[in-house]
């Protein structure tokens, strides 16, 4: 699925800080609530309470199950489509990736996807992380190739207080919370490159201005095809009668749904802003342009003036009293410098140079 990763962080466990022993680690993970807090649970046994469900389920078993797979290969695609059941079309995506933010109903389950924001410090530039969630009864399933900050923040709030998720609707909407929010700062990034070309802080040259502008709106571009999608998929969530999504969560994701209109809302704008700046740079362009043609025009004129003159005296014909005149070589060049002079003055009057 490396197509749906747009960032360059290293494939990690969400839990695990070293990325070289997380390569060396299986990339399937099962965490749930067990009786000494939220750890890692044995994958068969994780297996075992999503099969059972709500109907059968036994003393002991945890409320939610969240299996998590990094970097998923061809072992964790089977692993996926038969030992999970899931359908053919839904592991497809998640296996292709650059999917559009969406939710599919299936049987049984609600296939997500969304993506992760952030800033590449190294870069200054946006990079984005797809991640795919399988939502069912008993058990959250999400399959992400870059590591997701804000699924690390998830499992940090639930090892902190174990009781935090005790329906699947409280868990995606922990994941779904921390991914919009984590937009924000990204937002802040890009409203502080676009107040620098309206204020001119950047010393920077029109076209690098120009390079900047145009770069900035490709970028905006992206986060608006991800976000604007994603703010129906949330105003879905909120219209359809979906079983893990109770009562008592519908405040919630509201609350979520109203920080993507607005992260989207700030998209708008910030694009509208740009906009303005490429129409003013274009026209300052065009004036600058203009003035330039004015001074050469200015002074083509001057210049032809004088050439005139030289031209009428340059003729070969016999009978021109100013040809066998003592003064009339310093008569031509005095004659040529008024008049030049008298043009140039005009022209400076007229701020044409």
């Amino acid at each position: 699925m490396t197509a749906g990763a747009l960032s360059a962080d290293e494939i990690q466990d969400p839990l695990c800080e070293d990325p070289a022993a997380a390569e060396r680690s299986t990339h399937v993970h099962a965490y749930a609530e067990t009786s000494t807090g939220v750890h890692a649970i044995a994958l068969e046994h994780a297996l075992e309470v999503i099969k059972r469900g709500e109907k059968d389920r036994r003393d002991g078993d945890p409320l939610v199950v969240w299996i998590d797979i990094a970097a998923p290969g061809e072992a964790e695609t089977e692993f996926l489509r038969k030992r999970l059941g899931f359908h053919p079309l839904a592991v497809e995506d998640t296996v292709r990736g650059r999917q559009r933010p969406k939710i599919d109903r299936y049987p049984g389950y609600f296939f997500l996807v969304l993506y992760s924001a952030r800033i590449n410090a190294e870069r200054g530039r946006m990079a984005l992380n797809e991640l795919h969630a399988f939502i069912g009864e008993n058990y959250v399933v999400t399959v992400h190739d870059r590591r997701i900050g804000e699924l690390t923040h998830v499992i940090a709030q639930w090892r902190s207080v174990p009781t935090r998720f005790r329906s699947t609707g409280q868990l995606a909407y922990a994941i779904v919370d921390l991914i919009v929010d984590g937009y924000f700062p990204v937002i802040d990034h890009f409203s502080e490159r676009v107040a620098e070309i309206e204020t001119g802080v950047a010393a920077q040259s029109r076209e690098e201005v120009m390079q900047s502008i145009l770069s900035m709106r490709r970028e905006l571009s992206l986060f608006r095809r991800v976000t604007g999608p994603e703010r129906e998929l949330i105003g879905s969530l909120l219209r359809r009668d979906i079983p893990f999504l109770q009562p008592e969560m519908l405040p919630y994701f509201q609350d979520v749904h109203d920080h993507a209109i607005r992260v989207t809302e700030e998209i708008d704008t910030m694009r509208d802003l740009l906009s303005g700046a490429m129409e003013g740079q274009l026209s300052l362009s065009s004036h600058q342009l203009n003035e330039t043609m004015r001074v050469m025009a200015a002074w083509s004129i001057i210049l032809m003036a004088m050439a005139w003159i030289a031209g009428i005296y340059g003729m070969n014909f016999t009978h021109m009293p100013e040809i066998d005149w003592r003064l009339g070589y310093l008569w031509g060049l005095g004659l040529m410098a008024v008049v030049g002079s008298l043009l140039f003055a005009y022209f400076k009057r007229n701020k044409w140079i």
